[in-house]
């Protein structure tokens, strides 16, 4: 057992030292042989690759949030902080209400999605679920690296037949 162990160890440092000993000029020719749309050059938002740059604005990546977030079982709307302090339940008008994203230097994505949940879902669970489904997505469609998913629950959306139990209990 010891000996797989220290062989894989060996394996490792012997990895890590050819990685170290790549020359400045090996990667400029690694980097001309790449065929057309190999990405060259990532930063922030912007990706640059041999046929020119590509942008990804916030607001698109407030349409995959919400669009992703709207599929999500339990959650019955974005929610937009309004002068009152709470929110309202958006129309599909104002889809990209309730949503910050921040974009920063890196190239990592920050996201605070406001929501309102439908009564009877367990709030942390779908808390945790929107912020695992949210990451996969940003990362899947972009290539995009997402720092954090903030959600913040406004509030509990109750149906008549749930208000209605509720009452005889």
């Amino acid at each position: 057992m010891q000996e797989y162990e220290e062989k894989d160890k060996k394996l490792k440092k012997e990895r890590a030292k050819t990685e170290k000993d790549t020359k400045p000029a090996e990667v400029k020719e690694k980097m001309e042989k790449q065929p057309a749309g190999e990405i060259i050059e990532k930063k922030g938002n912007n990706v640059k690759n041999n046929l020119g740059e590509i942008k990804i604005a916030p607001e698109v990546l407030a349409t995959i949030v919400s669009k992703t977030v709207n599929n999500i079982v339990g959650v019955a709307g974005l929610v937009t902080p309004s002068k009152g302090g709470f929110g309202t339940l958006l129309g599909a008008k104002e889809i990209e209400e309730g949503i910050k994203v921040d974009l920063t230097e890196g190239g990592e994505v920050s996201a605070c999605i406001s929501v309102i949940v439908e009564y009877g879902a367990i709030i942390i669970d779908l808390a945790k679920e929107i912020q695992s489904v949210v990451k996969s997505e940003i990362e899947k469609q972009t290539g995009l690296l997402v720092k954090s998913i903030d959600v913040n629950i406004m509030g509990i959306k109750i149906n008549k037949k749930d208000a209605k139990v509720s009452q005889t209990n």
